[in-house]
């Protein structure tokens, strides 16, 4: 890929300027899994929205999920609620056809140089990425989005409800907050491996906390990110997921958590 060329990412998220707050946005079909486009897809979008409200780096957002949104045109506005002298909260929503799709509410401010550090965290033993494989990008079964990334499990003590490795975009691109909050919601599910049999988990909400500035110094954009999702309960469908994304140095880079219905799908005519 040229340098003058935008990267696929940047183009599908892009938000064309609509007025003070507004953006328009496309949401494309090689994003969709299911009825709708997946919900990274649309935290990117939030993420660049507050972004540009706030003129401050992402460091939290939450996202609900009301209505999947079809293939097409979608309306972005961020509002600033409240601007601090470290941070700054903004609201966001995205429309389609007049219709909120997308509720969310971002904290926003830069890490300082100075302040209190603890760190008890551990990233997961995994195989290097070299030797994991790579999720064919036609499987059988794999969401039109998985084609935007290459995935690669890897995690060498993974239970019985957890799932996680390598992660990168199909084409080499900079780690930073829109591609962040989109990772942290491009695996497959953890009730997957909880139930050994693919359902249908549409999010209800997500959370995503960015703990470390981005792009990350030691990083390139060809390098992966660790991931690592994890779920300990389901109550009749309803489950959540708590998600980590890792340098390849062992950095903890972003946490999230989700709660996400389990429903089985369809069964398919017989041939």
């Amino acid at each position: 890929m040229s340098a003058e060329a935008p990267h696929p990412f940047d183009l599908d998220t892009a938000l064309v300027p609509a007025g003070a707050g507004r953006w328009s946005a496309t949401a494309p079909e090689h994003w969709f899994v299911g009825r709708g486009p997946n919900g990274g897809f649309l935290a990117a979008l939030v993420a660049r929205a507050a972004e540009a409200a706030a003129g401050r780096p992402l460091r939290s957002v939450t996202l609900h999920f009301l209505a999947a949104p079809g293939a097409g045109p979608l309306e972005v506005t961020a509002a600033v609620e409240r601007n601090g002298r470290s941070f700054t909260v903004v609201s966001a929503r995205i429309e389609q056809a007049g219709r909120p799709v997308t509720l969310a509410l971002a904290t926003l401010g830069a890490l300082g140089n100075a302040g209190a550090e603890w760190n008890g965290s551990a990233p997961p033993a995994a195989l290097p990425a070299a030797e994991a494989a790579p999720v064919p990008a036609e499987a059988t079964g794999t969401p039109a989005f998985f084609r935007n990334y290459e995935l690669r499990p890897a995690l060498r003590a993974a239970g019985g409800e957890e799932t996680g490795g390598w992660l990168r975009t199909a084409a080499p691109r900079a780690l930073d907050a829109p591609l962040a909050v989109a990772m942290a919601d491009a695996w497959m599910p953890s009730a997957f491996v909880a139930l050994g049999r693919t359902v249908a988990a549409p999010t209800l909400d997500l959370t995503i906390h960015l703990r470390r500035p981005l792009p990350p110094p030691d990083m390139a954009p060809e390098d992966f990110v660790l991931v690592r999702f994890a779920t300990r309960l389901s109550v009749a469908g309803v489950w959540e997921e708590d998600g980590e994304l890792w340098t390849p140095g062992g950095e903890l880079l972003a946490q999230s958590r989700q709660l996400a219905l389990a429903r089985e799908l369809p069964a398919r005519p017989p041939r």
